[in-house]
């Protein structure tokens, strides 16, 4: 399995396409803007895009799913309530942010637990809410990856003050389902740079 890694869009969004090389089978996360560049990659590597993979609804992150979807036909996947989110341009921060409406519809729903397959590619969905209502981390095991949106960062987690979540509890979260997982975990953030689980767990101050 390889990771490509693009810093795309105005917040230079961290965009991955992840693919086999042997079966091109590929998926693309967090299509943050700048279609073409994630079209040419694509294009260039003669890969089969599957699908569309959505951590969460914010603007910054969803800039160019439908350029992506109506280029290679497929579907968008993410949770029911960053659905909802991304089709709203108050509640994925465009309008409050930005003062541009941004609005995506989503094409299949999914949910904690869920296991993703798309030809020899595998992820388990891990719902981590906190950063967002209903934020999803992609997590393949053979690999020891975690494409983990914005929840959690190198050094540190994501911001809390967008969505105003029970005692806001994303630290506790990002303890109970992703400081569990394996310590070679390879972390790839939203924004920022590549970290591991082991190394956040020894060093991420709201891990300690």
């Amino acid at each position: 399995m390889k990771v490509k890694t693009m810093m795309l869009g105005i917040l230079q969004t961290n965009v991955y396409v992840v693919y086999d090389e042997q079966s091109k089978d590929a998926v693309v996360i967090d299509p943050a803007g700048d279609e073409n560049r994630i079209i040419r990659f694509i294009e260039e590597k003669n890969l089969q895009l599957m699908g569309i993979l959505v951590t969460h609804g914010h603007f910054d992150h969803i800039g160019a799913v439908d350029a992506i979807r109506d280029r290679f036909g497929v579907a968008v996947f993410t949770t029911e309530i960053e659905g909802k989110n991304m089709a709203d341009p108050n509640e994925n921060l465009s309008l409050r942010l930005m003062r541009n409406a941004v609005t995506v519809e989503n094409d299949e729903v999914i949910h904690d637990k869920d296991t993703l397959e798309f030809g020899e590619l595998e992820f388990e969905c891990i719902v981590v809410p906190g950063h967002s209502p209903e934020s999803v981390c992609y997590y393949n095991e053979e690999n020891n990856i975690l494409l983990c949106g914005d929840t959690l960062f190198a050094g540190s987690i994501g911001r809390t003050d967008f969505f105003d979540g029970p005692g806001n509890s994303l630290i506790e979260n990002i303890k109970d389902k992703l400081m569990c997982l394996p310590e070679e975990t390879k972390v790839y953030p939203g924004h920022g740079f590549q970290t591991t689980i082991g190394y956040e767990r020894k060093s991420n101050i709201y891990m300690c």
